[in-house]
């Protein structure tokens, strides 16, 4: 019998017609059946309100912690339309041994403060003197010290004398003879007090204790002239205070330690000029910030910010509406302090506890995050006061403040104005609502 080639095969009517069985399931129906099971009240609607009542007022620091901090500043600049600020140091020395032997008849060849930059500086570098002097109180690394700290010393100068004035060069290697050292300033301290130490006697050397009772630490600061101000390494134990000397075998150095264990402390002094020049009086502690206010580093000023309000979004059922987000937006005037064009990157947002002390607001730890980085293309701050919001409106923050402060309060010489809510392009708060 002769096979029909034309004749297809029945397992391959099966294989099509199951392929168009598939390609059928999954084509999209167009329907529009279903869609208006849905209830017309399950539509979400959304308002937007950005006309809440938003003040500021500029606030004067009375104070900073300082102790324990990472770097240290030194100097003194002009922060046009801030202050002329005068930033110092206080800090323990510690033995980087105990129980030196510094042998038969030791006699002293020099001794130098060297101090490692971070690299970062603030104001046009001129030069200036610098002063050295032992403290005549003790320092307690267990102890809370402020930017305020009166600094109490012997008087002695340890700054060699008819040496500086001194450049900042927080990005220059410094070439000792043959020596290439990182950036650092480097002072040279009198003979007569390196001998003074070499003379000592040897149980000042038994602990760090000892040593301070014959050392107490020493004050770092500006002395006159000059204008800048350099940011310090304190905390790496690579600034040191290094006593040269020789004795009847030997030549050689010790060094004593600014280390992470030292007692330590920056201390702000601030002459206010132009717009904050009120705060030179002690009485006046608050300046109006409708049109700008103003945060500075330092122990400078920080800004307040309330909502007076936010209550009145309560329905008279006491019921308050869902906040889908908030955002506080603060642009920028001018700023000072950081390379050109560029404001301090981040400011903080503080709220004022029951007892007076500041803390995070539930923003810090809420999924989104609460911001607060300058914005270029905005030039402005911009922060997530969604769960802070939701609180004031509530009244559950009755009497409490928020503040704006230097991300790097103190440890920088940044400082920005920030515009106002009553100018033009305001600061504003913008609340989403769902209803």
């Amino acid at each position: 019998m002769t096979r029909n080639h034309s004749r297809i095969h029945p397992t391959v009517w099966l294989f099509f017609g199951c392929l168009l069985i598939v390609l059928w399931g999954c084509t999209k129906p167009q329907t529009d059946i279903g869609l208006g099971l849905r209830p017309p009240t399950d539509s979400l609607q959304v308002r937007v309100i950005d006309t809440t009542t938003v003040v500021f007022q500029t606030v004067r620091e009375d104070s900073l912690e300082t102790d324990e901090l990472s770097t240290g500043l030194l100097g003194q600049v002009h922060l046009p339309g801030f202050s002329q600020l005068t930033a110092g140091l206080v800090t323990q020395l510690r033995l980087s041994a105990t129980d030196i032997n510094f042998g038969v008849n030791p006699v002293a060849d020099s001794m130098f403060l060297q101090i490692r930059y971070t690299g970062d500086a603030f104001g046009q570098l001129l030069p200036q003197h610098i002063s050295v002097q032992p403290l005549s109180d003790s320092l307690s690394l267990d102890s809370a010290y402020h930017s305020n700290l009166t600094v109490e010393t012997t008087g002695e100068e340890w700054v060699a004398n008819g040496s500086g004035p001194w450049v900042f060069e927080p990005t220059s290697n410094l070439y000792i003879g043959n020596d290439t050292l990182a950036p650092q300033l480097r002072l040279p301290l009198s003979l007569d007090a390196a001998q003074s130490i070499l003379d000592l006697d040897s149980a000042s050397f038994d602990n760090n204790a000892a040593w301070f009772d014959v050392v107490p630490g020493i004050a770092i600061q500006h002395a006159g002239g000059g204008h800048g101000v350099a940011a310090l390494d304190i905390n790496s134990g690579l600034s040191v205070m290094r006593l040269h000397y020789h004795n009847d075998s030997d030549t050689t150095f010790y060094d004593f330690l600014i280390s992470p264990l030292s007692a330590r402390v920056n201390v702000f002094n601030h002459h206010f000029t132009q717009g904050l020049a009120g705060f030179n009086n002690p009485e006046v502690t608050e300046l109006d910030g409708s049109m700008r206010s103003h945060v500075l580093a330092a122990a400078g000023c920080k800004t307040r910010v309330t909502f007076p309000h936010l209550p009145s979004l309560i329905d008279s059922a006491g019921q308050s509406p869902t906040i889908l987000k908030a955002e506080l937006t603060v642009p920028v005037e001018s700023e000072w302090g950081m390379k050109p064009g560029n404001p301090q990157d981040q400011l903080f947002v503080f709220l004022e506890r029951e007892d007076g002390t500041f803390g995070s607001t539930p923003d810090q730890n809420a999924p989104i995050p609460i911001g607060g980085e300058y914005d270029a293309a905005l030039n402005a701050y911009v922060f997530n006061m969604t769960s802070t919001v939701h609180r004031f409106m509530q009244g559950d923050w009755v009497g409490r403040n928020l503040y704006l402060v230097s991300s790097k309060a103190g440890i920088s010489v940044a400082g920005v104005v920030l515009r106002g809510p009553e100018q033009d392009t305001p600061a504003k708060l913008t609340i989403t609502i769902g209803t």
